[in-house]
């Protein structure tokens, strides 16, 4: 039977993830394609140097901790397969929320029918803070697959971080901080939940 302890870790790791992304999608900025720019739904928050350092750290923490969150409140064992939902996550909601997806769904998605649109989107700040996410959240895969010994899942991992790095070499500080925050996250689920993080 699954402890109290790790079930009230669990709700506390997830309220901290949701937290993390709700900051995320305060300060990222969202890039909308000029098209849905002239939507009265579409909100175009300014890119600033503190967003697209700040958005790829708050985003690697979120979808690090909510995986492994979600598995602590369900009772299940969080293998290191399950991680590799995390740099998944980190990529989804990190291109989502600095595409301006979330902010006006109905303009941006017919945008980006528009040739070139997602390229262009990929290519810039979206892009960006969701390699800089999923640098951080390809650390969790890579340690947990470390500690079990999962050398599928550590390929992976290690395979992820390669070609998030590679995908935003041109702007390292999102790379960097998207990274620390990974290994922060890991090392406060290193702390509260031993049994599953350490060897």
């Amino acid at each position: 039977m699954v402890s109290l302890r790790r079930r009230l870790v669990g709700f506390a790791l997830l309220a901290v993830a949701v937290a993390a992304f709700a900051f995320a999608a305060d300060i990222a900025p969202a890039v909308v394609p000029e098209s849905a720019a002239a939507s009265a739904d579409a909100s175009v928050i300014a890119t600033t140097p503190f967003s697209l350092i700040a958005a790829p750290a708050l985003l690697a923490v979120g979808s690090v901790l909510l995986v492994a969150g979600g598995t602590a409140l369900a009772g299940a064992d969080l293998s290191a397969r399950a991680t590799l939902l995390a740099p998944a996550v980190g990529a989804t909601v990190g291109f989502a929320v600095a595409s301006g997806l979330l902010a006006a769904p109905a303009a941006v998605l017919p945008a980006f029918a528009e040739t070139g649109a997602l390229t262009t989107a990929l290519a810039g700040a979206p892009g960006t803070i969701a390699a800089g996410a999923v640098v951080g959240a390809a650390i969790a895969p890579v340690v947990r697959a470390a500690t079990t010994e999962d050398t599928v899942t550590l390929l992976v991992g290690a395979a992820l971080l390669l070609v998030s790095i590679a995908a935003a070499s041109g702007d390292p500080l999102a790379l960097t901080t998207g990274g620390v925050a990974g290994v922060a996250a890991v090392g406060v689920l290193w702390a509260v939940d031993p049994a599953t993080w350490r060897p």
